[in-house]
């Protein structure tokens, strides 16, 4: 389990994510928080967990997580997409709660994705709890595997679930008359947008094309 953890922060930190790691059996406990997180020593971070015997009770984790670490005094910072990834092996002691543990999570807009390991989760009962832990649609964010050892089959498709995506985005750029009127098109696009759009690529932005588009505004 700390193996597939590593590697899904490690794949993830080139897109400025901080990360946060917790457990929970009986009881949670917070071992780093987003502001403890260390980039450079986060292995050693997560190594440093050690196991707990004990019940588990899902719910009480989740929202231990939610209240004490998707803060900004722990670091959470409010412009960032807010994921949660909870990985169990075992029915909920404290199923009745998932209703409203779920609910805080959804009026902080964090996105669930449950992992269910061994084979507790071949159940009705059981994939039910996985789908009370996952946002919508479960079929999105629900995985199950057999065993500990095989988490390393999910990690890729998880981190292409996590990934920011390309989508297509229109950008208006309002240009002062007084500044540009002694330019033609072809000077604006290659004097002011050509090194707008290389800008963008130096910042990782893929940019399919800039064109120039004149809107005029007659007032009154």
């Amino acid at each position: 389990m700390k193996t597939f953890v590593k590697n899904v922060t490690r794949a993830l930190l080139q897109f400025d994510t901080l990360f946060a790691f917790a457990k929970y059996s009986s009881t949670p406990t917070i071992h780093v928080t987003f502001s403890q997180f260390n980039r450079t020593g986060f292995e050693n971070q997560v190594d440093s967990i050690n196991y707990i015997s004990g019940s588990t009770n899902t719910p009480k984790g989740i929202k231990k997580v939610v209240e004490d670490v998707f803060i900004p005094s722990a670091g959470a910072r409010p412009e960032a997409n807010r994921i949660l990834i909870v990985i169990t092996d075992g029915l909920s002691q404290d199923a009745t709660d998932f209703p409203n543990v779920t609910a805080l999570a959804d009026e902080k807009n964090i996105t669930r994705y449950a992992i269910g390991v061994g084979n507790a989760f071949t159940s009705d009962t059981a994939l039910g709890q996985l789908n009370s832990i996952a946002s919508s649609p479960a079929s999105d964010h629900v995985f199950r595997v057999d065993s500990f050892e095989v988490l390393e089959q999910i990690a890729s498709t998880l981190e292409k679930s996590i990934i920011p995506t390309s989508a297509d985005v229109v950008v208006g750029m309002r240009l002062d008359v007084s500044s540009t009127k002694s330019l033609n098109e072809t000077e604006i696009e290659e004097q002011i947008l050509k090194p707008f759009e290389d800008q963008l690529r130096d910042k990782g932005i893929t940019v399919a094309g800039i064109k120039l588009r004149r809107v005029y505004q007659i007032k009154p």
